[in-house]
C-alpha cells in the first residue's frame, strides 16, 4: 500500500537555536495507521506536525506527500480560532480551505461531526462565548471534518474531559477502519495500547523508537503507564545509543 507520507533526513531549524528542532528524521506515515507521537515538551512534536501538515518548510531533507494537502486535516496545540465567527463557521472553514466537499455534504458533514463531538447545542454560538473545552472540540471538529484522509491532532484532547477524550479516540478508530490515518500527540498515553497501531518516541528531535504499538509495550512490561516506557527508552539510549526501530 502507497504511503501517504515520506519524510527522509528532515532537519529544521530555527534562527538564534544552536540545536535543531527536527534532526535527521525519517518517518513513512501509512494509510489507516493511528501514530501516536510521545515525547517531553519541547521535544520537537509540534515542529514535526508543522512540517508534515505544510504549515511550514523544512530546512533540509525531504517530504513528500502521496495524497493532496486538501485531504490534510490539522489541529494545532496552540488556539487559531476566528472568534468573531459561529461554531458552524468556524468548522466549516475545515471544509472550506480544503475544498473537497459540495456544500449540501458539508453541511451534513459539519452536523455529523459535531454530533459525534457534543457540539451540536453550540453551532450558533460565537467563539468567545466558549469555554476552554468548547473551543478545542471546536478545533478538533474542524481538522476532522470532510473525513481527511490524514488528521493531524497535536495534544487534542487538552482541556477535555474523559468523556471527550474518549470520544475523540473512538472517533479516529473508526475512521480508520475506513482507511483514514491519524498522527496524534497527547498526554493521554494510557489509551495507546487500545486505539493506536503505531508509536513514535521524539526527544531533542530525533527518533528515538518507531514502532508498532504492541512491540512499545513490550520494551518494558513492568511499566504501567506508557509514557514510563519512553523514559525506559532514555534510559537505554543514555546506556548504549542504540534507537528502536521495527
Amino acid at each position: 500500500m502507497k504511503p501517504i507520507i515520506v519524510a527522509e533526513g528532515l532537519v529544521k531549524k530555527f534562527p538564534k537555536k544552536t540545536t535543531p528542532a527536527i534532526d535527521n528524521v525519517n518517518l513513512t506515515i501509512n494509510p489507516a495507521e493511528v501514530i501516536a507521537v510521545v515525547g517531553h515538551n519541547g521535544a520537537g512534536k509540534s515542529t514535526l506536525f508543522d512540517l508534515v501538515s505544510g504549515f511550514t518548510h523544512p530546512t533540509a531533507g525531504t517530504l513528500s506527500t502521496n495524497i493532496n494537502r486538501s485531504e490534510i486535516g490539522w489541529c494545532p496545540q496552540r488556539e487559531i480560532i476566528d472568534w468573531s465567527l459561529t461554531v458552524r463557521q468556524n468548522i466549516a472553514l475545515g471544509v472550506e480551505l480544503r475544498r473537497s466537499a459540495l456544500q449540501k455534504s458539508q453541511r451534513v458533514s459539519i452536523d455529523e461531526v459535531t454530533h459525534t463531538l457534543g457540539l451540536s447545542d453550540y453551532l450558533g454560538k460565537t467563539a468567545e462565548t466558549l469555554s476552554g473545552g468548547e473551543l478545542r472540540r471546536t478545533q478538533i471538529a474542524r481538522a476532522i471534518v470532510g473525513n481527511p484522509q490524514l488528521m493531524i491532532l497535536d495534544e487534542p484532547t487538552t482541556g477535555l474531559d474523559p468523556e471527550g477524550i474518549e470520544t475523540v479516540f473512538k472517533y479516529l478508530d473508526e475512521r480508520k477502519e475506513h482507511g483514514s490515518t491519524a498522527l496524534i500527540s497527547t498526554h493521554e498515553t494510557s489509551r495507546f495500547s487500545k486505539h493506536c497501531t503505531r508509536v513514535v518516541a521524539i526527544d531533542h528531535g530525533k527518533i528515538i523508537a518507531d514502532l508498532p504499538v504492541e512491540d512499545y509495550l513490550s520494551l518494558s512490561p513492568r511499566e504501567t503507564d506508557d509514557f514510563g516506557i519512553f523514559t525506559h527508552i532514555l534510559g537505554r539510549l543514555f546506556s548504549n545509543a542504540t534507537p528502536f526501530n521495527p
